[in-house]
């Protein structure tokens, strides 16, 4: 349905992709194509999550439309299958968990992407999967069809699209669904070798597929049930969220299993005597393994268990900055605030971690938690907005007092088109975690923690510890479920 091309932003000096509209359609179809591609881009537009590929701009120039979007390196999944490489079950399972991280975000501002594919998933060198096409996904989706084709991708359509009933973001779990499938088996679910188009749709929309453990044996055992429900012809019986598939494949590749401890409190009474020296691996690595360690030390809580949730929350942060802020040499971070965009890979200093306590009757107990750390990078961050854009994040960098010079840019009218920001990569973060014993929860107020400048969440004490982990990726610009588990309180 378009054109993409890799090009230069002057003003920004950045590399993005423009996707414009194919003109080839008659006139009063193209200009309906041309408002529904704008406005459903500007929708994509709202999204920022590590797992969809940020919109810069969407509009017509002349007779063209267009959509600037971040520039992605790396290859499509369907590029990585077509080339013969082998995933192993966990790789598939975390790419497409990733995916639906992603759309589980979306989900949550009723945007449904209505064409997940491999074509749509990009995936980086470092394993890093985003969804492409959000909104513009929608176009193909309606009934303007061109002599002899068949738009969108029918593969991977939900019954609801066969059936052409209302869909909803339960039928993009459908789509990644039928994607996960063909990842382990080598051939979607509903596809056979004669090519019959109008056959495989009927077959989405009436026949189960044969389960996967019959195909390829030696998968892990749940992986049929997974997605017997994830392909359900009823959305009611399928996952109702797609973070709910996120987390059954984790739960699968058996991501969460502890295989080591985390210092007691007693060892971490002294303090500690320097910046760790391990070299680093890899900072999802050791994320990851921190993780694992922390879980294990969570189970145990027993009496003061919100108390003792908060302590096992300080002693997961303390580590953090020791082995991720404090690490030499230095971990680089790749930093996406909301308001600011991608920022240029930081380095991460002056973290510390502070716990507060409290007496409650005759106990004492823990009142906070506070992490406080600053992000600084050499590079200078650049943005183009328009001017009510423009004027918002203005507001936001002055709230979080980083410096910045702007200039507006005029078209040939005079009249201005948008605003260039160039600002100092200089970020002081800070997290505080109040634990509210008569509602059973934690409160947690942030400053530049995902959001550029202060964010608040709230979450019961019976959630606090899985999204604990995950808030230590959001911290460090690392793909993270916080933001779909948990959005701002008020938002």
């Amino acid at each position: 349905m378009g054109t993409v091309y890799r090009a230069l932003d002057p003003v920004l000096e950045r590399t993005v992709a423009i996707k414009t509209l194919n003109a080839d359609l008659d006139r009063d179809e193209l200009l309906e194509m041309k408002a529904r591609f704008v406005r459903e881009a500007k929708a994509a537009g709202r999204l920022n999550h590590p797992h969809i590929v940020t919109v810069y701009d969407a509009g017509v120039a002349g007779e063209v439309a267009y959509i600037a979007m971040e520039y992605l390196e790396g290859q499509s999944l369907q590029q990585l299958m077509k080339s013969g490489a082998i995933l192993t079950f966990d790789q598939a399972a975390e790419l497409v968990a990733q995916v639906a991280e992603g759309l589980d975000y979306a989900g949550r501002f009723g945007i449904v992407h209505r064409d997940i594919k491999p074509a749509n998933i990009m995936v980086s060198p470092a394993g890093i999967a985003k969804i492409t096409d959000f909104g513009v996904a929608r176009v193909p989706a309606s009934s303007i069809t061109q002599t002899g084709m068949v738009l969108g991708s029918p593969k991977y359509v939900c019954p609801e699209q066969v059936l052409e009933q209302p869909v909803d973001p339960r039928s993009d779990i459908f789509s990644l669904g039928a994607v996960l499938y063909e990842l382990l088996v080598g051939n979607a679910p509903f596809e056979r070798p004669d090519g019959d188009v109008l056959a495989m749709l009927d077959r989405i929309a009436k026949e189960v597929p044969a389960p996967v453990s019959t195909l390829k044996p030696g998968l892990p055992a749940g992986i049929d049930a997974l997605l017997e429900r994830a392909l359900a012809k009823d959305p009611a019986q399928r996952f109702q969220r797609a973070g709910e598939l996120a987390q059954g494949l984790r739960r699968l590749t058996g991501a969460g299993d502890a295989s080591a401890r985390l210092a007691t409190d007693a060892e971490h009474s002294a303090p500690h005597s320097g910046p760790s020296t391990a070299p680093p691996d890899s900072l999802s690595k050791l994320l990851a393994e921190l993780e694992r360690t922390s879980r294990q030390a969570a189970a145990a809580a027993t009496a003061d268990e919100l108390s003792l949730k908060l302590r096992k929350a300080f002693h997961y942060l303390e580590e953090l900055v020791r082995q991720v802020i404090h690490a030499s040499p230095p971990f680089e971070v790749n930093l996406d605030l909301i308001y600011l965009g991608a920022l240029p890979a930081a380095a991460l200093s002056n973290g510390s971690v502070e716990c507060a306590m409290k007496k409650l009757g005759e106990a004492e107990v823990v009142d906070s938690v506070t992490l406080s750390y600053r992000m600084s990078a050499p590079a200078k961050a650049r943005i183009a907005l328009g001017r009510d854009e423009a004027a918002v994040l203005r507001r936001h960098l002055e709230g979080a007092r980083l410096r910045f010079d702007s200039r507006q840019v005029t078209g040939e009218a005079g009249e201005v088109r948008f605003e260039a920001l160039v600002i100092d990569v200089d970020v002081a973060a800070r997290a505080t975690l109040r634990a509210d014993y008569e509602r059973q929860s934690v409160e947690i107020a942030c400053e530049n923690v995902g959001v550029l400048g202060p964010a608040r969440y709230s979450l019961p004490a019976a959630e606090f510890d899985e999204a604990l982990w995950e808030f230590g990726q959001l911290l460090f610009g690392m793909p993270s479920r916080f933001a779909g588990l948990r959005l701002p309180a008020g938002a």
